[in-house]
């Protein structure tokens, strides 16, 4: 089974991701932004390093390494903030998830991201844009939508993947 789990910016995406894999046997996860092109090949916005879009990431890599994990892995998770753009990668999802924050939830816990320095407000906007734009499925009708603001049920989220396993 392969399971992609999306959302933008600080929404929950790695602990989810890192959730499920403790409770799945034989389970292995792939982040995005390990897939990011070095900085010196990256697009700049304002002369900053732009991970915001598409074109910041080797969708080729991981869908290639997708292909080699599924022979010894039962499951293979991927998280990341446009794992839902490329269209190849998001039909080899089995299972997807969609974790959603507010705008106001975002933009609470972006400012307190410290990983970075601080980063100035316009950014910010500009990272809450660029997921509306590239990382958020038009159509969620097959997507398990979670509430990135409260604690996730993993039981609950589990119980799920089974039923569509």
């Amino acid at each position: 089974m392969i399971i992609g789990i999306g959302g933008c910016s600080r929404s929950g995406k790695s602990t989810t991701a890192t959730s499920l894999a403790d409770e799945l046997q034989n389970s292995k996860v792939l982040s995005l932004d390990d897939y990011a092109f070095p900085g010196e090949d990256l697009p700049l916005v304002h002369n900053r390093f732009d991970w915001e879009i598409p074109e910041a990431y080797n969708f080729d890599q991981l869908i290639a390494d997708i292909e080699k994990l599924k022979i010894d892995y039962s499951v293979v998770i991927v998280e990341g903030i446009l794992v839902f753009y490329d269209v190849r990668l998001a039909h080899m999802f089995d299972k997807r998830i969609l974790m959603q924050i507010d705008k106001s939830t975002f933009l609470v816990r972006r400012r307190q991201e410290v990983r970075w320095g601080s980063e100035p407000d316009w950014f910010i906007e500009y990272v809450w844009s660029s997921f509306s734009k590239y990382g958020l499925p038009k159509d969620l009708g097959s997507y398990q939508l979670l509430d990135g603001k409260t604690q996730i049920d993993i039981n609950g989220v589990l119980s799920e993947i089974r039923k569509s396993s």
